[in-house]
């Protein structure tokens, strides 16, 4: 089959479904309502929210609540796209749910932190347990992170958790970077395994960039915020280079001032992103280049999951900015400060 007919179903499938995300007239009139049940009433006649809110009474759900609600949601969407696709489509969608897989371990991390039992992946359960070796009811009842790793037996992390549990002084920090670090290194060795052509192009460009950020990012906080040295700062490193040279990286790790680590990336091809270092907008800098590339894969490869992975990217953002909104209203933020945090890209 042509490769451009081979995409055009899956492609027109999901820019239906673009149709129902959360457009920015959407979030202007959400930033001006005054309560929580106000906020879910909208989404309720909204239709992209409408059946996940049906059941739920506004008046009374909560805020964690709403906001597995919404995590279901992308996951539903993943699990139609998934149904939709023939194989080598799937091939790419396996490294998605390699990344929802690890974000479902971070947040049953996160209700051991935060005393906490429950998780709702009500929606998303019967297909999340045919793919993938988790379970889940265990591992978000765990009381401890011991009894948390001893859940993972028979899986891929529990080896490399449970060797990290062996060191003194661990937060959930530590454990939730170890899988991010886990999850970007083995993606980026599956892709060149399973990704074929085009797919495997736009995803090396994609992620190649979002692994280069990521690093230059930990590297500026942990100088700035955590006052680490080389050694340490180096264990949270995701050990891949793309644009980045293993010289370059070694240099900014060693960097004695925040000027110096300026100085240092100004050489590189990330010089742009300094003045964003500086000014504190970063992670909106690192959102809008992560949209670029998917704005310009789909440009340049057509026939290809381009169209699929934007949406699903989308799909993300869209939580981030609900759930924002969620907290200003919640807290009674001012308008102005509402719009700061919902409309972001």
């Amino acid at each position: 089959m042509n490769s451009s007919l081979s995409y055009s179903g899956i492609n027109t499938k999901v820019k239906a479904m673009s149709s129902k995300l959360i457009s920015r007239d959407d979030f202007q009139k959400i930033y001006n309502l005054e309560t929580v049940a106000d906020f879910i009433a909208y989404l309720k006649k909204h239709p992209g929210y409408h059946d996940l809110f049906q059941k739920y009474d506004e008046r009374e759900i909560h805020r964690g609540e709403a906001e597995r609600v919404f995590i279901n949601g992308l996951y539903l969407d993943y699990t139609k796209i998934y149904r939709f696709s023939n194989d080598e489509q799937r091939q790419d969608l396996e490294l998605i749910f390699f990344r929802y897989e690890v974000n479902v371990l971070k947040a049953c991390i996160r209700l051991i932190h935060n005393n906490e039992s429950a998780y709702d992946l009500s929606l998303f359960h019967p297909f999340f347990t045919k793919h993938s070796q988790i379970n889940v009811n265990p591992l978000s009842s765990s009381k401890s992170m011991e009894e948390y790793i001893n859940n993972l037996k028979g899986t891929e992390y529990y080896s490399m958790l449970s060797k990290l549990s062996n060191k003194s002084g661990l937060s959930s920090f530590d454990y939730e970077m170890a899988l991010d670090v886990y999850y970007f290194t083995k993606s980026w060795k599956l892709k060149d395994k399973i990704l074929k052509g085009n797919n495997r192009k736009a995803f090396t460009l994609r992620m190649g960039t979002e692994i280069d950020l990521l690093n230059i990012m930990w590297i500026y906080r942990s100088k700035k915020m955590y006052d680490m040295g080389a050694a340490e700062i180096f264990t949270y490193l995701i050990p891949v280079n793309y644009k980045l040279t293993i010289a370059q990286l070694t240099k900014l790790i060693s960097s004695v001032t925040l000027d110096e680590f300026m100085n240092l990336l100004s050489t590189t091809k990330y010089k742009d992103f300094v003045t964003h270092l500086r000014n504190g907008t970063m992670e909106h800098e690192y959102s809008r280049i992560i949209n670029k590339i998917f704005l310009y894969n789909i440009t340049r490869y057509p026939a290809s999951m381009t169209v699929v992975n934007y949406y699903l990217f989308r799909r993300d953002m869209e939580i981030g900015r609900l759930t924002s909104a969620l907290e200003c209203i919640r807290y009674g933020l001012e308008l102005k400060k509402k719009q700061e945090f919902i409309l972001q890209l």
